[in-house]
């Protein structure tokens, strides 16, 4: 479909070129016409001028023969068809003509030349001499000058198309090629974002006018970057491929899909009756068998993907909407766990108003410091506070105090955990300060962190320079981190946690037996304390499995010289079996709840001091 307006492309720039060429033979040939002609007059100058000296003294003598047999010799000059021999007073004294026979064919074509010349004896005017003569030489010189610079045209144009064949043929592929690229994805074939809002949006408008349903998904390998970290972006690109393929092979005739960027695909289903059955019963196939098995360099892999759906026109009249609500889905699939598929709906469009306000107000917050940090003692079996963990609050100047729970994992999915974690150091230095200008010396502050806090370079490199900038030391500061956490820190080549254990910071794992509890990844983790999840806690004094559960972590722990606490102690039944299990550590309500720093000052300089 794209061969006749090439072809008729390469015709036009021919055409230009040759219509240029000619151009220029003909400006030539209108310079060399006026050259010739200039030249055709001076050599006219020159015979007038010889022939008028021999002249001369035939007209002071009055010799009409002598002028006439003088004036015979122009017949050597082909061009000149005539002259006149005139006295001062105008009267013709000889004349020459040439006959008509001996005339050129050219002689009518171009008006004659004149040429006139004065004839004088001694400085005086005696007489004038006119010649006149054709311009047929002018004319065939002219054609000889023109033929030859077609023949060059001709010449050149043959040459420049027979060597730009080769060329014309790769621009041709280069003009396929960049068609294709333009409404396909290179690495899997499918067509691209473009493509796809392009077919969206047509069926968007069907959906309007006709009524026929249609739904669009948006898609996300789950995993995926985890994948490209381990086996590279060959291994990446070989997902990619296969995951692809598989979603071509799940749809039906007349379905799209297409990959829009990155690990993200978009499916569009054509569907006038029950759209959302039909999407559901596509998507739970997509969920189920796209993570089956895949083979990649030798080694197993399982890519899950998360799915959300928008339907046409329920959900969104455009292209651009439908994306958009069915990525909103999408999101929420990622926030549920993962390896699933949501519809959208107008109350999880509120719910993401809802968290987008929040997230801006959260970067506010961090900017104007409006999150604090309140402590949560730790104690010992005599009762003594021997640590405090430090634990992030919000107080917003319009919602009030905002929960943890709700921040905290927008923090997390926004990245902005990052700058959380920072603040929280800052403001760690800000207490211990205060507290020293008040005479207090404060026990060991334990902090959280988030694997996502390391996912970068640079945020390694920032969090662990503030430590130094900050003074924060070993003696001041500690750190928790979940299981899942340090799984993902353990296995890199920058750990963090490496980095932390080298500068003499204490590590405790914090909600263990929630995560990977494996025995081999606990002695790698050297860390110095296990922190019992408060669900293992809370059944200690109803459920004896619970109670061997704990006192096996206990035991463990001990045998790996870590000291074990144990979160959530909300009673006195509690706490006693605790410390009867040789517990070392207690946490909870029971003991102490979570307190701003001048509580939690005034709370503890009230008791005794821990042993050193």
């Amino acid at each position: 479909m794209h061969a006749a307006p090439a072809f008729l492309t390469h015709t036009r720039d021919g055409l230009i070129a040759g219509a240029a060429m000619l151009l220029s033979i003909i400006l030539l040939t209108g310079m060399q016409f006026l050259s010739l002609d200039e030249r055709l007059r001076t050599e006219l100058r020159t015979q007038a001028q010889i022939v008028g000296q021999n002249t001369s003294a035939a007209l002071v003598f009055n010799a009409v023969s002598d002028a006439e047999e003088v004036l015979l010799a122009l017949q050597a000059a082909p061009s000149v068809t005539g002259a006149r021999l005139l006295r001062n007073d105008g009267s013709v004294f000889a004349s020459y003509r040439r006959p008509a026979s001996e005339r050129g064919w050219m002689v009518d074509l171009l008006s004659p030349a004149d040429i006139e010349h004065k004839i004088t004896v001694n400085g005086a005017v005696v007489g004038r001499l006119e010649v006149q003569a054709e311009r047929g030489s002018v004319l065939r010189d002219l054609f000889k000058f023109w033929s030859g610079g077609m023949c060059i045209m001709a010449i050149a144009l043959a040459l420049s198309w027979f060597v730009s064949r080769g060329l014309r043929a790769s621009v041709r592929a280069a003009e396929a090629r960049t068609r294709y690229l333009a409404l396909h994805d290179e690495l899997t074939g499918l067509p691209n974002r473009a493509a796809f809002l392009g077919t969206l949006q047509r069926a968007a408008t069907r959906s309007l006018r006709q009524g026929i349903g249609h739904a669009v998904m948006f898609l996300d390998i789950d995993n995926f970057k985890q994948i490209n970290d381990i086996n590279g972006h060959g291994g990446g690109d070989q997902v990619l491929r296969e995951v692809a393929r598989r979603l071509q092979a799940l749809l039906r005739q007349g379905d799209m899909v297409a990959r829009i960027g990155g690990d993200e695909f978009a499916v569009l289903l054509e569907a006038p009756e029950h759209a959302a059955e039909a999407a559901a019963r596509i998507a739970a196939a997509i969920v189920e068998r796209v993570p089956a098995p895949m083979e990649v360099d030798g080694e197993t892999l399982r890519a899950s993907v998360s799915v959300g759906i928008a339907l046409l026109p329920n959900d969104a009249r455009s292209a651009e909407d439908g994306m958009q609500c069915a990525d909103v889905a999408m999101y929420q699939a990622k926030r549920e766990g993962k390896d699933a598929f949501r519809f959208y709906s107008s109350e999880l469009a509120e719910e993401i108003r809802r968290r987008s306000s929040l997230e801006a107000d959260l970067r506010v917050a961090l900017v104007e410091g409006q999150l604090l940090l309140h402590y949560q003692p730790v104690f010992d079996a005599q009762g003594r506070a021997v640590a405090m963990e430090g634990l992030m609050r919000w107080r917003h100047p319009a919602r009030g105090w905002v929960m943890p729970g709700e921040f905290i994992p927008l923090a997390e999915s926004s990245g902005l955990i990052v700058a959380l974690g920072e603040a929280a150091l800052r403001r760690v230095r800000a207490d211990l300060d205060e507290w020293r200008r008040a005479g207090w010396t404060a026990p060991p502050i334990a902090l959280n962190l988030a694997s996502q806090q390391f996912k970068r370079e640079t945020h390694r490199q920032r969090f662990l320079a503030m430590l130094p900038e900050l003074g924060l030391t070993p003696e001041q500061l500690e750190f928790e981190l979940t299981e899942s956490a340090v799984f993902d820190d353990i296995t890199s080549p920058d750990s963090v946690l490496a980095a932390l254990r080298q500068r003499g910071f204490r590590l405790a794992l914090d909600d263990f037996g929630t995560g990977y509890s494996s025995l081999s990844y606990l002695r790698r983790l050297q860390c110095g304390k296990l922190k019992i999840d408060k669900s293992f806690v809370r059944d200690i004094c109803t459920s004896q499995e619970a109670a061997l559960l704990i006192r096996s972590i206990i035991d463990v722990a001990h045998a790996l010289g870590m000291q074990v606490v144990a979160e959530g102690v909300e009673t006195e039944d509690e706490r006693t079996k605790l410390l009867a299990l040789n517990c070392d550590l207690l946490q909870g309500y029971l003991l102490a709840r979570p307190l701003a720093p001048e509580a939690v000052m005034q709370r503890l300089s009230q008791l005794p001091a821990a042993a050193e």
